[in-house]
């Protein structure tokens, strides 16, 4: 019998889950471009840690329709990439830490994935509250995004270390 950790290892591994993972990927961040060009400015989870100043001056920004398509884009595709890049990049997690002692590579990304949830949801708040928002409340969104950025690197730096170990590996092997 296989371990849950072996069957959704094997399940990122396949072409089609990977295929599809980057597929989403790529519609999103179309989305996502479509949104940015709409707005003439960066999202709000693109940026990188914000106050009451930072965050009220951007959605003053965004006037009431960006807002409006902003909240729109983070419930509907935003709350959905996280399982897109979920896929694609817990795939490439599987397969670099695949045949080695870090079969769990591929639930690097799974704090990524929840840390990207809870800032969606906070995001939300953030869009149809305005502009009766707590200095908590912003607070609190501005950290989740913080710790959001720091999760992507640390799963992007253990892919990459995971994939030199891997290429060192095999050129040993020649």
């Amino acid at each position: 019998m296989q371990s849950p950790l072996s069957r959704l290892n094997r399940l990122l591994l396949e072409r089609h889950m990977l295929l599809a993972g980057l597929l989403a990927v790529i519609g999103c961040s179309l989305a996502f471009h479509y949104l940015k060009t709409r707005l003439g400015t960066l999202m709000l989870d693109e940026i990188e840690g914000y106050d009451r100043e930072i965050l009220v001056s951007q959605l003053l920004l965004y006037g009431e329709a960006g807002r409006a398509l902003h909240a729109q884009v983070t419930l509907y595709v935003d709350m959905v990439f996280p399982f897109a890049y979920g896929a694609l990049f817990g795939g490439l997690l599987a397969m670099a830490g695949r045949q080695t002692r870090f079969r769990f590579a591929a639930l690097l990304i799974v704090p990524v994935m929840l840390l990207d949830w809870a800032e969606n949801i906070q995001l939300l708040g953030l869009l149809y509250g305005f502009p009766e928002l707590s200095d908590g409340q912003i607070g609190f969104a501005s950290a989740t995004t913080i710790a959001k950025f720091w999760a992507i690197r640390v799963a992007l730096v253990a892919l990459l270390v995971l994939a030199l170990g891997k290429l060192a590996r095999r050129l040993r092997g020649f």
